[in-house]
């Protein structure tokens, strides 16, 4: 084993540098659809793994339960309600399957993804059963709403007093707080036109949001299309379309725990906004990168309100076990983390590096399409580094996120492995553990009895190959709350190790920090169908790897 030496071998891995390459389109047109949203095992799930239905008629179902849970529980039986924040990525499943529904459910599928200005066009979404007021329509977008039934806001019109409610102005004023960040300020490609959408098209070209009693099937809101090139059946060979949204009218404490009212418009607004931004570059995109880069942006848009604080326990500081790029249940939300180390971590710390990503998996007509992992890979390596080094010091940070994220403060640390306590008669511990791709151990060690204070501790790691994307690092802290971090050169073999201070009374503990940091694929793209577990529906290459690990005192 050798001695750590930093693990880029850069002086500044994080450099910008200007973009170069052509583009990669080799996946478009032969992209197929994406995997149906995650929902816990039901019977809706068990009658397509049955072979009862297929899986269009499967995302027909699901998108019909999230109006009228009711009416497909007695069709089906024990159909599990969505997380009121799959909504969007539901219908969009939907519209990505309208070519092989029937044509009876496709008129069904038609009424749940018709605006709710089609009114009894809609009768099985959320349509308004009363003609709508005047849509208050700002610089870029328009805001719609009823003044009676159960999808009106709050009537309330005195601030300011204009014959508009209150509530609806702060939708205005909202969203185009959201646009200014991400679309002005952030770069982000604008919502595209659906001046095409039946069935007239919409005149004035611009987004709509539509505020309406969501909150009474259970969700905070979602966007979705009804642009005919969105469906496969349109002759229209790419991915990215033009988006309408709905949010909920009230967002009372009644429906919603935790984050409600106007705090809670503002980051359903943003995050929202954001999954139509994404629209208009690929809408068929994983899974974990749309969900996670929408729960970012929340928090880029509103710093202080921190609603996405929630997943942590689902994220890679709750989980680390857990690979980065699972399409599967709830820990794409909590992936966030992954966005706000890549900005913080960088020399500039420049929000518009997810943008550079958006920007390199953008699948219209000119885009290189490049599907999630491969396009983050394009831009760290545009920054002067690689991947796993990038991935690696992310394992690093989550050690100890009170000392590098900004906001870590607030930020639990990834939980240890195993901890060991270092003594003089048991000097030296040893064992293993399996890691998959994209995830990463913490194995802590710390001073016992017998320790001397000028005592030092060898660490070591003996992983599988490097190749297969082994990579260590050590992280110190001091009982003064300083900290050290030693990312640790890897050999060819998997192997490295370090020797670092261990004095009991001055260190409160080593923690060896084991990652595997690999994107390989065993299988091309698009072969992991219909299950599209992990990024672009391949199956990793480098799962199930085992590292040893090792430590001794020295004294």
């Amino acid at each position: 084993m050798v001695l750590a030496v930093p693990a880029s071998g850069a002086e500044d891995p994080w450099s910008r540098a200007p973009r170069t390459g052509s583009a990669d389109v080799s996946a478009r047109r032969a992209k197929p659809m994406p995997a149906v949203a995650p929902v816990e095992r039901d019977a809706l799930t068990r009658a397509l793994e049955r072979g009862r239905i297929d899986e269009a008629t499967y995302a027909l179902e699901r998108a019909r339960a999230l109006f009228d849970l009711r009416a497909v529980r007695s069709r089906y039986g024990d159909v599990g309600r969505a997380d009121p924040r799959e909504a969007t990525l539901i219908l969009r499943d939907l519209v990505l399957r309208l070519d092989e529904l029937s044509a009876p459910q496709l008129r069904q599928a038609r009424a749940i993804l018709a605006r709710p200005t089609d009114g009894m066009g809609d009768p099985q979404g959320d349509g308004y059963t009363v003609p709508e007021a005047t849509p208050v329509c700002s610089t870029n977008g328009c805001i719609h709403y009823v003044t009676s039934t159960s999808d009106a806001p709050e009537l309330t019109d005195t601030t300011p007093a204009n014959g508009i409610p209150d509530y609806v102005d702060s939708a205005s004023a909202i969203f185009e707080e959201v646009w200014l960040t991400e679309v002005t300020n952030y770069g982000y490609r604008p919502p595209k036109s659906d001046a095409t959408s039946p069935p007239t098209g919409n005149p004035n070209e611009d987004i709509d949001i539509y505020i309406a009693d969501v909150g009474a099937d259970g969700l905070y809101g979602y966007c979705t299309t009804d642009d005919p090139n969105a469906a496969p059946g349109s002759g229209y060979a790419y991915f990215d379309f033009s988006a309408y949204c709905v949010v909920d009218d009230d967002f009372a404490p009644g429906q919603f725990d935790g984050v409600n009212g106007l705090d809670a418009l503002r980051v359903t607004t943003a995050h929202e906004f954001f999954h139509a931004v994404q629209f208009a570059y690929d809408g068929a995109e994983d899974r974990w990168f749309m969900e996670s880069s929408a729960t970012w942006i929340e928090d880029e848009v509103y710093d202080s309100i921190n609603d996405n604080w929630q997943y942590f326990p689902q994220s890679p500081l709750g989980q680390p076990q857990v690979p980065l790029d699972s399409n599967n249940k709830f820990n794409v939300y909590g992936d966030w983390i992954f966005h706000r180390f890549l900005v913080e971590s960088s020399e500039a710390k420049d929000p518009t590096i997810i943008r550079d990503v958006w920007e390199l998996a953008d699948a219209d007509l000119d885009g290189p399409d490049k599907y999630s992992l491969k396009a983050i890979e394009a831009v760290v390596k545009d920054l002067g580094a690689k991947f796993r080094w990038m991935f690696a010091d992310f394992g690093m940070w989550n050690d100890v996120p009170e000392a590098l994220y900004d906001e870590g403060a607030h930020y639990p640390f990834a939980p240890p492995t195993e901890i060991f306590k270092i003594t003089r008669r048991k000097s030296s511990v040893t064992g293993s553990k399996v890691l998959d791709h994209l995830t990463s151990r913490y194995i802590w060690f710390k001073p016992g009895r017998g320790v001397q204070t000028d005592a030092k501790l060898w660490v070591g790691m003996d992983g599988p190959a490097y190749k297969t994307g082994a990579e260590a690092s050590v992280v110190v802290l001091f009982k003064s709350g300083k900290v050290q971090l030693k990312p640790l050169a890897v050999n060819e073999k998997g192997q490295a190790g370090i020797v670092v201070k261990f004095g009991k009374g001055k260190i409160a503990e080593v923690d060896l920090v084991m990652t595997n940091a690999s994107i390989r694929r065993r299988t091309a793209c698009w072969t992991d169908l219909p299950k599209w577990r992990y990024a672009c529906a391949a199956l990793p290459k480098d799962d199930d790897m085992r590292y040893v690990f090792a430590a001794e005192l020295i004294q």
